[in-house]
């Protein structure tokens, strides 16, 4: 995906202009550009329309013609939200039908905070993908252009087949909006209960939709079954934004709270309560493609004197500059973990006993040819490391068996990889 990180505000009036940047300055550490009238505007959107992410645009902006400005950021599909000094119903309107993100007064802090929330709302929606589930191919494709404007990417799919292969393919999929009736004969209602099988609330947001007429126990039901909010059509496009705004804020607030759960916060790597969740899904993995892990105990070789001599700033600083070594030195989809103290390990998928043997001599290695330089102070560090390689169906166990041989390692002369 395209990581786009510029405002861009269009405004011909030079004092209000000069008020909205110091305003967005002070809550958002994004790039942002500025054009004064309409030739500005398009000869800037000639060369910059790939790097930004939402537009805030003077409605009446000298050289365009009333909403011409608004058609030509459409047409290159900038979400925007556009302002006009009083407000007007008509206005409002035809800045709907044309599928603009938003539409506001320009007095001073006018609806400022949910300015605030459209405007990251709409950055963080540059990572992630919507998923609509609609048996009406104009629908979806309404639902998406209106999306789009939200600067939200959206797949579709009419019926619960396609919907379960695309949640399994593309996990940038953060939100599906699901109607009640769609193609096939399981229903809405009854893919949201498959897909909480696999994809709880805390990773997936569910926005449930029915037709106009149904009783209020449906959005009840939709509710029980797994949705995070529900809708009923026809609706509002500002009524969608706020509903999908408020469910994947809330998402990103549990995720938020999850990391925070399963990283270590001195060294950044993952922490035990990681480790417990993490290595399930590493197992059975495991299991299914019938290969074994490689998961190794490594320990820093007499820590607690650099504790003693140096004192526990210089220790944790220690940890830290081992951490950065763990990470330069492991594949991205590899567990590395702290265990706690001075103890790390790391699990190794579709690998060979060589190769993993290899990568862990050549980690020991780098350590102990690295200095730990604080200040004055130079410190000769080294590992030791035990390393069990196989598949059993725990995580504990092996951990076990690898930490036996972290023992050998120690007893055996220390900065040494025992298997």
């Amino acid at each position: 995906m395209n990581k786009k990180n510029k405002i861009l505000l269009i405004e011909d009036d030079q004092e209000l202009l000069k008020r909205k940047i110091e305003e967005l300055a002070r809550h958002f550490p994004y790039e942002i550009d500025t054009v004064h009238n309409f030739i500005e505007l398009q000869v800037y959107i000639a060369s910059h329309k790939n790097d930004i992410f939402i537009a805030l645009l003077d409605y009446y902006l000298d050289g365009a013609k009333e909403g011409e400005n608004v058609d030509f950021l459409i047409k290159h599909n900038i979400p925007t939200i556009a302002y006009t000094q009083e407000y007007s119903t008509e206005i409002r309107d035809i800045l709907l039908e044309k599928c603009v993100l938003e539409y506001l007064i320009k007095k001073p802090n006018s609806d400022l905070l949910y300015s605030i929330r459209l405007i990251e709302r709409v950055y963080q929606n540059n990572f992630i993908k919507a998923l609509i589930v609609d048996g009406s191919k104009s629908f979806r494709n309404k639902l998406a252009s209106n999306l789009s404007q939200f600067g939200l990417e959206s797949l579709q799919s009419s019926n619960a087949k396609s919907t379960l292969e695309l949640l399994h393919e593309d996990n940038n999929i953060q939100i599906v909006i699901i109607d009640l009736d769609i193609s096939g004969e399981i229903q809405g209602m009854e893919l949201i209960e498959d897909i909480r099988e696999k994809y709880p609330s805390t990773t997936l947001a569910i926005l449930g939709m029915s037709p106009h007429g149904y009783n209020s126990q449906l959005s009840i039901e939709f509710l029980k079954k797994g949705a995070n909010d529900f809708i009923t059509k026809p609706f509002v496009k500002e009524q969608l934004n706020l509903r999908i705004m408020q469910v994947l804020e809330l998402l990103d607030t549990i995720k938020e709270k999850h990391i925070e759960a399963t990283i270590d916060q001195l060294t950044g790597l993952k922490n035990r309560r990681a480790l417990e969740i993490e290595s399930k899904e590493i197992i059975t993995s495991a299991f299914t493609s019938n290969t074994p892990l490689s998961v190794a105990m490594i320990d820093i070789d007499h820590f607690k004197a650099v504790n003693d001599t140096y004192g526990h700033d210089v220790g944790d600083g220690v940890l830290r500059f081992l951490s950065k070594l763990l990470k330069s030195s492991f594949r991205k989809k590899d567990l590395i973990v702290r265990n706690g103290g001075e103890e790390f390990c790391v699990i190794l998928e579709d690998m060979s006993l060589e190769k993993a043997i290899e990568l862990f001599e050549i980690l020991r290695v780098k350590v102990d040819s690295s200095l730990y330089v604080d200040s004055k102070i130079k410190i000769d560090i080294s590992i030791s490391i035990g390393l069990f390689y196989g598949l059993e169906n725990n995580i504990a166990s092996m951990l076990k068996k690898a930490d036996e041989k972290l023992y050998e390692a120690k007893n055996s002369g220390r900065n040494r990889l025992k298997i």
